[in-house]
């Protein structure tokens, strides 16, 4: 629970600088803002350890482009995004909040309470 509270904590300073809220002020990110914090946040973990076995990532993850990202579902606002590294072929699934906060980020796609990315039936939209 303490490397999770630290996870959030280190990339939320991270993405706080980079949301973007849309104008009529319900604060959701656009999805091409969910795309560039998942970016960074795979960057940053190239120079910060946060407690995850995979931790810090190799550097050929870092300056990765949108191009190597994709979003896989929007749940409550919410973006599921799967960051490839074309280096490794590898795949770094990251939930980024509403507000453009990083809250988790593994290679399994396994987020409790959203849905997980390998089994497409156990994914939720309300």
């Amino acid at each position: 629970m303490l490397r999770k509270l630290a996870l959030v904590a280190t990339l939320a300073l991270t993405a706080a600088s980079q949301v973007i809220a849309h104008s009529e002020g319900h604060g959701s990110i656009e999805p091409a803002v969910a795309l560039k914090n998942a970016i960074n946040a795979a960057d940053h973990f190239t120079r910060v350890s946060v407690g995850r076995d995979w931790s810090p990532l190799a550097k050929s993850w870092s300056q990765l482009s949108t191009s190597n990202a994709k979003i896989l579902a929007i749940v409550d606002g919410d973006y599921v995004v799967a960051v490839t590294n074309p280096d490794d072929g590898r795949v770094l699934y990251i939930l980024v909040a509403f507000n453009g906060a990083i809250v988790d980020a593994n290679f399994t796609g396994t987020f409790p309470y959203v849905y997980d990315a390998q089994n497409p039936d156990t994914w939720t939209t309300d």
